[in-house]
């Protein structure tokens, strides 16, 4: 231990006095266990292999979450000295890379600690007791083994080490002794065993580790830049549903334990979740979805800027949330009588809700009302992303003709061929189920580079429980496409079964096919979904919208708007990313955060 200079020994006054060993990881900053110095704001720091060097007194300056957390989980403080420790005496201990301590491979383990009648500090050569288990979902139990001294009081705060480099991977939290001795004091094999919270759970705690623990999913400047914006950031968004939203399909399983802040999530994807083959590290949709949430201020520019230098950054463009510029137009019946509708019409800007213009409007002015408050709305849009209209319907009236809809006779052309106009459903909307499902058929579409139909065909036999576990699998990438409109059957059972399917896009012609197909094989409805098929091969999902209206436009540009193969093109297309969802299990969408209200409102 000779050359182990970062070691200390901690030690506190009082009526129960206590001794155990810390780290110094910084020229003010020393680790140790919060049980150590718990109920204490001072304590007395020993650099012991520095016998002739004075004493330094410290305070506590933080504390990790024990007792509270079970099994000894979160038992961490950091102790800031009065002083700085020079260079010449001293330097921060030096991490092992992450998980490097793991595995079929693992390398011999040492620690170091005081144990009583030792102050000079004494060692114990450990190792990881098999099979993986952590206790508390962070704590790694140890053994020691050999002749040697084994873990006991006074090892606690200690680190331990990689013997071979010297190489800190965590801290010693607890020692157990089952040594038992009978009458006649003979001594029976004593079993021994302790506890390591580490590296990757002491950074959870203590956020200045993180960019000293090599090994994370970015480089340690970006890991320093996340940890300045993130370790004591706030936003209105639950961070257990950003790390949700931000793995998508990938499978990973939720953190151990509930996150408490942004950063724990953020600590968590970087320590944690390997990147996939395929794709950016899910770290950087995170700091996108953290950016979202955060509202206007410092804390968006920075996570903007963190991301625009970020060689993973996301991508520009239509579908990707910045490319498209939405108005949203909720309509549903209102309380106030038969053939009255409550209509609200907001904007929606870097996924935040404007405040809506709702208002009460009679069948006859629907129509009328709606282009005239769209116009209004479209006007303030800034010029730089595609127009989208959404309009969320109630399931029964996902039919209504929406995108044909004008104000009145004199306009030239209808909605759907002048703007991207999708329908979406309420209900879906409302379930926080429904939507997880959503996302997760969203995300291997995300970087697909075509369209590719599952077309139902009007002479098939329609069974929306086997069209249901075809759409299911998160890894199923077609979009359901019906023969005729979904009001009633055969088709509206289907619609159902895909929703509840979490199909993104759903697409139908709002004719009903016609057609005796017995007498014939062929009919409209088939020759459409066969174009239909053709058109949209080489189209991104996150892109239809777009495609949509340049086919209402062809349409409603040719010599028989009627008889052309897309009049009445439907597209029902919802991506998270780009619509923020009304409900969620948690406090608020990951996705967007809803406007505040003024006090008093």
């Amino acid at each position: 231990m000779q050359d182990v200079l970062w070691l200390a020994r901690v030690t506190t006054d009082g009526p129960a006095p206590t001794t155990g060993a810390g780290i110094l990881v910084s020229d003010r900053q020393v680790l140790t266990c919060a049980h150590v110095v718990h109920g204490r704001q001072r304590a007395v720091v020993r650099l012991v292999n520095r016998p002739d060097d004075p004493e330094l007194s410290a305070t506590v300056v933080r504390r990790g979450p024990w007792p509270d957390r079970p099994g000894g989980a979160g038992d961490v403080a950091v102790l800031e000295l009065d002083r700085p420790v020079p260079a010449h005496a001293a330097g921060p201990a030096r991490f092992a890379a992450l998980h490097s301590w793991s595995g079929l491979q693992a390398p011999q383990l040492a620690a170091y600690g005081f144990p009583a009648g030792h102050d000079g500090g004494l060692s114990s050569e450990i190792r990881l007791t098999r099979g993986g288990f952590r206790i508390g979902g962070e704590l790694v139990q140890l053994e020691h083994e050999g002749t040697g001294m084994p873990l006991s009081p006074g090892f606690s705060g200690g680190p331990v080490v990689i013997a071979a480099t010297g190489e800190v991977v965590g801290l010693v939290t607890a020692a157990q002794d089952t040594l038992w001795r009978g009458s006649d004091e003979r001594a029976r094999p004593a079993v021994r065993l302790g506890q390591m919270l580490p590296g990757e759970a002491l950074a959870r705690y203590v956020p200045e580790l993180a960019e000293h623990l090599p090994g994370a999913a970015v480089a340690p400047s970006a890991v320093r830049e996340l940890r300045m914006l993130l370790a004591d950031a706030e936003v209105a968004a639950d961070p257990l549903e950003l790390y949700r939203a931000a793995v998508g399909s990938l499978g990973c399983p939720d953190p151990p334990t509930r996150p408490g802040s942004l950063w724990e999530v953020c600590w968590y994807l970087l320590s944690e979740v390997p990147r996939p083959p395929d794709r950016p590290h899910p770290v950087v949709d995170f700091a996108g979805l953290a950016a979202e949430a955060a509202g206007e201020g410092p804390l968006r520019e920075g996570l903007r800027s963190w991301l625009d230098g970020h060689p993973d950054r996301p991508g520009g463009g239509a579908g990707r949330g910045e490319g498209w510029r939405p108005i949203l137009v909720d309509i549903g019946p209102s309380g106030a009588g038969p053939g009255m509708f409550h209509v609200a019409i907001s904007t929606i800007r870097d996924g935040v809700l404007g405040e809506p213009h709702a208002s009460t409007v009679t069948r006859p002015r629907l129509q009328t009302f709606v282009r005239d408050r769209i116009d209004r709305e479209l006007g303030q849009l800034e010029p730089d992303g595609a127009e989208l209209i959404i309009f969320a319907l109630p399931r029964r009236w996902l039919t209504q003709p929406v995108h044909s809809w004008t104000r009145r006779r004199a306009d030239f052309g209808p909605l759907g061929a002048d703007h991207a106009v999708v329908v979406v459903d309420q209900q879906r909307r409302a379930d926080p189920a429904d939507r997880r499902q959503l996302e997760i058929k969203w995300a291997p579409l995300r970087g697909a580079q075509g369209t590719v139909l599952h077309v139902v065909q009007c002479t098939g036999v329609h069974d929306g429980r086997k069209l249901y576990h075809r759409l299911r699998p998160g890894e199923r990438t077609e979009i359901p496409a019906l023969p005729g409109p979904p009001k009633g059957p055969p088709y509206e059972p289907l619609l159902a079964a895909a929703l509840k399917a979490g199909a993104p896009v759903v697409l139908w012609q709002q004719c009903a096919c016609a057609t005796d197909h017995t007498r014939s094989d062929t009919c409209r409805s088939a020759r459409f979904l066969a174009r239909l098929a053709e058109e949209l091969a080489d189209v991104p999902p996150v892109d239809l919208p777009r495609r949509i209206k340049e086919l209402r436009h062809q349409a409603e540009e040719s010599d028989d708007p009627a008889g052309h193969w897309a009049d009445g093109l439907v597209l029902l297309w919802e991506d998270p990313e780009v619509l923020p969802s009304p409900h969620r299990p948690y406090r608020v969408v990951p996705t967007a955060r809803q406007p505040r209200r003024p006090a008093g409102q």
